[in-house]
């Protein structure tokens, strides 16, 4: 009876490791599907494609030849507005200023304008992208990955990022991009809704700046007392409340944000704007955040140097179709499934438990691919290969070893043989993820992880699995 017990526990806690392997295989390899107006959506986080399998979007941003108007008085100061008639009567000047004059048009500022843009696209986590610039026309060409977010990046690129704060009475200008350190986007919950805000962090000089603002431009109340004697006669102690009130215009490429005064003195050096209203559906919610963001990515990457105008938006069409993909996988498959019938013929039942173990290593290894956003490139696939065919061959000297060992000190020995052989492996993944090329660095990094979850998953999963089988009647 207590063999038979033994036994029967035995049996109960394989299939229930083999059940949790068969959940985490369908989940990491079909995903996990919820109804949404009708529609069946795809819960796990899609995988992101290199450009040589997503397609490309190809943006070329052309020199802005435009000009602008600008009215001087005699002095050279400028005038914002005024009619025909205050021009002719006060002697002002017309003048059209070049949006891009010759001397800003330089080698050093060429330079600046693509830096600016790769930190940008850095910031809006686009990881692969292409910059050329034509040093001759100033024209520059940018290739990013065709995906959901390629619209809404496009717009960040030839944004000029001029941030100002001005008197709104006098237009002196007393902030500009110089004064700040960093930006964010920040939320707020509410029973309303979401609420986001920007949020503007000033550096030293910023902080002490936004504090004496903030401290000369309040709305005060002045209460006039002083009266004559008739108005003493007409109104007893009559009083008459004036409000005398400066503002500040903030401003972002010559376009008004917002004009305010301030109810108490900033002393932290930050600033917090609300972007739109409490938002209670996604959508909504989602469109303030991504403007929210813009305007951060913008303000932290800096100020471009040069005006540029969106020439070109296009997408270029991936030579790998989804079918050619299909294929891959489908290959794969089957190679798994011969391996695994190899290991049953040879191993038996230890075999079949091994290969059901293998198969749940690769569907972990596919929803870490999703979630720690690695790249699939065609490099990055040979990567999953490479990984998939160590763990096979982990795998065997495991089988093997047990043949001879107990589970513990065979998978000890396991280990020490297997790392101590793939070592050269190790140190060229490691190397290629600091390559600063995406074809390369995909490569490495995929196998990377891939050696990462061989090492974690065959202790915790694979060898507490045979661990159960070959227990001892």
């Amino acid at each position: 009876m207590k063999k038979e017990n033994k036994k029967g526990i035995k049996i109960i806690k394989i299939m229930t490791m083999v059940l949790g392997i068969v959940l985490i295989s369908m989940i990491g390899f079909f995903g996990v599907y919820e109804k949404n107006r009708n529609q069946m959506n795809n819960k796990l986080k899609d995988y992101k494609y290199s450009m040589a399998i997503e397609g490309a979007r190809n943006i070329q941003l052309k020199l802005n030849t435009d000009t602008t108007e600008v009215i001087k008085d005699s002095a050279g100061n400028e005038i914002e507005s005024a009619t025909d008639e205050e021009i002719a009567t006060n002697g002002y000047i017309k003048e059209e200023i070049k949006n891009n004059p010759e001397e800003v048009l330089t080698e050093e500022n060429y330079d600046k304008v693509k830096e600016i843009i790769r930190k940008r696209l850095n910031k809006l986590n686009i990881q692969e992208f292409n910059i050329a610039i034509n040093y001759k026309t100033g024209d520059v060409h940018i290739e990013i990955p065709e995906n959901l977010s390629a619209d809404k990046v496009i717009g960040s690129l030839n944004t000029i990022g001029k941030f100002e704060i001005i008197d709104t009475e006098t237009k002196e200008v007393l902030m500009d991009n110089s004064h700040i350190k960093s930006s964010g986007v920040l939320y707020n919950t509410t029973t309303s809704g979401t609420a986001v805000y920007l949020e503007i962090e000033f550096n030293e000089k910023g902080k002490n700046k936004l504090k004496e603002i903030t401290q000369n431009y309040v709305a005060t109340n002045e209460t006039n007392t002083q009266a004559t004697e008739n108005e003493i006669s007409e109104t007893t102690n009559e009083t008459k409340d004036e409000t005398s009130q400066k503002t500040i215009t903030m401003k972002m490429d010559d376009t008004e944000m917002m004009t305010t005064s301030f109810d108490e003195p900033i002393t932290n050096g930050k600033m917090q704007l609300s972007v739109g209203a409490a938002a209670t559906d996604e959508s909504t919610l989602q469109g303030y955040i991504t403007q929210a963001q813009n305007v951060a990515v913008v303000l932290d990457s800096g100020k471009l140097p040069i005006k540029y105008d969106i020439e070109k938006n296009e997408y270029i069409i991936s030579n790998i179709s989804e079918k050619d993909l299909i294929c891959i996988q489908t290959a794969i498959a089957i190679l798994t499934l011969i391996g695994i019938i190899i290991l049953i013929v040879k191993y038996k039942v230890s075999g079949l438990l091994a290969g059901i173990a293998y198969v749940g290593l690769g569907a972990i290894y596919m929803i870490l691919v999703r979630y720690f956003n690695l790249i699939v490139s065609i490099e990055s696939i040979f990567g999953i290969i490479a990984s998939l065919v160590l763990n096979y061959i982990f795998t065997d000297m495991l089988l093997k070893e047990i043949k001879e060992e107990n589970v513990w000190k065979a998978t000890g020995k396991t280990y020490t043989n297997f790392f101590v052989r793939i070592i050269p492996i190790c140190i060229i993944a490691i190397a290629f993820c600091f390559v600063n090329w995406i074809p390369i660095s995909s490569f490495g990094t995929i196998l990377f992880w891939g050696l990462v979850i061989i090492a974690v998953y065959n202790a915790i999963i694979t060898a507490p699995l045979l661990k159960i089988k070959t227990d001892e009647k």
